[in-house]
């Protein structure tokens, strides 16, 4: 039985987030400042403590729409998330915390697929899947699974003299955000985002261990890049741009890859996630080329946010949503 919820401390936060070993980047603290400064997001994570002794923690997040009419949840902004534990709940204490969930009105829930606990909560209603690396395997093997155009344009890419690196200047940041916005208006209304370069910004000046921004060269020039989170054993691909003058005649996103996923495994990470692809075929079958695990990820949506949802499929294109919803995300 719950015996208590109130709002955690930042130290609270950080013990969880650092210690529950299903802990992923966007269960961070780090992570909900970042969107809270980016967009507004507030902060309205919870510690619950039951009658046994043990506790949850709930990083939560709640953004106001409409002068603050409209309240919606998120368990996690733009990532996947859940509770956070140390040790096993009862199947009481894990229904008690499912009703929890339930009594938020507006509540739009992408579980972390290793976090066990969430998982097992009934009402989970629509779900989604994520490709995985087990990096305990070693580089070594897992390069040689790659499907054979993979492999090729690895080994093309590097006599090609295409170099990675990490972004160190907020030079490197902005070049990478031009490739991107170059990105967007090639994809035009199929763009599943479109963010603003103050979300980059805070990433970059942050200076923060968690958060890389590889970059692939070739003769100097920026080809593309992609955006890594790190937390725990977890290694997070979130976002990536690359150059379209050079994408057809150069291999730099599968030698970025190559870089990016042999640096997780000299550095004793044991998951690399490739995260969903909105459903996306060219990226689903980019991320497969990669001879990847699939991991389901279920998504719990209360009746008001499904409603909401189709609401924001309709309106996605039209001006007025765009103004309301603008650097969101959503």
């Amino acid at each position: 039985m719950i015996t208590s919820i109130r709002n955690a401390t930042d130290e609270e936060w950080d013990y969880f987030a650092d210690s529950a070993e299903s802990a992923i980047y966007f269960q961070t603290r780090e992570w909900f400042d970042i969107w809270a400064d980016y967009a507004g997001f507030e902060n309205d994570t919870k510690l619950i403590s039951f009658e046994s002794g043990k506790k949850a923690l709930l990083p939560l997040t709640r953004l106001k729409l409409f002068k603050g009419v409209v309240t919606a949840h998120f368990l996690a902004p733009k990532g996947m998330g859940g509770f956070l534990t140390i040790g096993a709940l009862s199947a009481e204490e894990r229904g008690d915390l499912s009703n929890l969930l339930k009594s938020l009105k507006m509540l739009r829930c992408v579980v972390n697929p290793y976090d066990e606990l969430t998982n097992q909560l009934p009402g989970l209603n629509s779900e989604d899947s994520t490709q995985y690396l087990d990096l305990t395997r070693g580089f070594e093997l897992i390069f040689k699974e790659w499907a054979m155009g993979h492999y090729t344009r690895t080994k093309k890419g590097l006599r090609q003299g295409i170099v990675v690196e990490q972004a160190g200047t907020e030079e490197d940041w902005r070049n990478y955000f031009d490739i991107y916005q170059d990105n967007l208006s090639r994809w035009g209304k199929s763009a599943t985002n479109d963010y603003a370069w103050e979300l980059f910004e805070s990433l970059y000046k942050r200076r923060s261990p968690k958060i890389k921004l590889w970059l692939a060269r070739h003769d100097g020039n920026l080809i593309s890049g992609a955006l890594c989170f790190y937390h725990n054993r977890h290694v997070a691909y979130w976002h990536s741009a690359t150059s379209q003058t050079f994408y057809k005649k150069l291999n730099a996103t599968h030698v970025l890859q190559y870089q990016i996923i042999k640096d997780a495994c000299d550095k004793g990470f044991l998951i690399y996630d490739f995260l969903p692809s909105s459903g996306i075929e060219g990226v689903i079958e980019f991320k497969g080329g990669f001879s990847p695990q699939l991991k389901q990820v279920r998504i719990y949506e209360s009746p008001f946010m499904q409603l909401s949802r189709v609401l924001r499929n309709r309106l996605r294109n039209s001006a007025a949503y765009k103004f309301v919803m603008k650097n969101t995300g959503f």
